[in-house]
């Protein structure tokens, strides 16, 4: 097993003591994985803002155990992860423990340093995960928001004992999907990464400030939010094909169809067949305003037979045809 303890407050000098661990070298700000610890890489960069960043896509093969040590200086971090779990993978926070159920953990979470927290994982789990890292002087400032701020301590003291994130929707992952579609080599990958990093901020402080989306305050069992997220995933994974049905969906997950879309209401904040049938549409405007894709081409990969059909839930979801995003 691989152990990592740490109580670095920013990630490039993280990433430098990673890589001595691991006995490789950066290259610029990104560390590679050697093919006999696994694939993929970590990228650490401060951008211009002063936010201390780290994105990674990676697959280990060995098993692994993590130790951010908690320490007396506060910092805030900020995580967004998507864990293709294979076999297992425990988060124990302030002696918590929390095991996370295959096949995928997907959630955003605010910790702090203030946290002891550790993450095991078995070989074969995947990784995506964007983190930033930040002190109570850069929340103010970007985010005007104070340590003492109640909202924000409620929060953490639910945190505290592993009781609070927020699944990865939609919209999360296409900011998400943005950043790792650019190469950390590209110039422009600094400006890309903080525009969405920004983004993915904004949306999870205000989606903080909601209590209806706050999953402390949901009532349901963390095993339940588990099952919500394959069901999330399995609704995004493909759209060239219709959305298979919430009695399929609930045969799948042994559960009943009324709890299944109660609780998908609950988290996602759609129904089923609406977030399913949002989220192809928003995939076919980012087809048709690339310019790679004709009206045809974008129905049918969407699984419309029936390009009428596909223009009427375009217009539906839009207010205009497809056919105008190509002029």
């Amino acid at each position: 097993m691989f152990e990592f303890h740490f109580d670095h407050t920013d990630f490039q000098s993280l990433l430098q003591d990673l890589a001595k661990k691991l006995g490789t070298e950066l290259r610029g700000d990104t560390l590679y994985l050697k093919p006999e610890l696994g694939e993929g890489y970590f990228y650490a960069s401060r951008l211009p803002n002063g936010l201390s960043i780290l994105v990674s896509e990676n697959c280990v093969n060995l098993d692994v155990y993590l130790h951010r040590k908690q320490i007396d200086e506060c910092f805030y971090i900020l995580g967004f992860d998507e864990v293709y779990i294979k076999h297992q993978l425990i988060e124990i926070i302030n002696g918590h423990r929390e095991k996370r159920y295959p096949p995928i953990f997907s959630g955003a979470y605010l910790n702090t340093t203030y946290f002891d927290r550790v993450s095991i994982a078995s070989r074969g789990n995947g990784f995506r995960i964007v983190k930033c890292i930040f002190d109570s002087k850069w929340m103010s400032k970007y985010l005007g928001l104070k340590k003492d701020d109640a909202v924000l301590k409620k929060y953490l003291s639910l945190r505290a004992r592993n009781l609070n994130f927020e699944p990865i929707d939609a919209e999360y992952r296409n900011l998400i999907e943005d950043i790792f579609q650019t190469d950390p080599q590209n110039p422009l990958f600094a400006t890309i990464t903080e525009n969405r990093i920004m983004l993915l901020i904004e949306r999870f402080f205000t989606n903080m400030y909601k209590a209806s989306t706050q999953i402390g305050s949901l009532h349901i069992k963390q095993e339940d939010i588990y099952k919500m997220m394959e069901v999330e995933q399995n609704l995004m994974q493909d759209f060239s094909k219709n959305a298979p049905t919430v009695e399929v969906l609930a045969g799948k997950l042994d559960m009943g169809v009324s709890k299944l879309k109660r609780q998908f209401k609950q988290i996602y904040g759609k129904p089923v067949f609406e977030y399913f049938q949002k989220n192809r549409m928003a995939r076919a405007k980012d087809m048709l305003t690339s310019g790679d894709y004709t009206v045809k081409e974008v129905g049918y990969k969407l699984g419309y037979q029936n390009l009428s059909n596909f223009a009427n839930a375009f217009k539906k979801e839009f207010g205009v045809l497809p056919s105008s995003l190509t002029k």
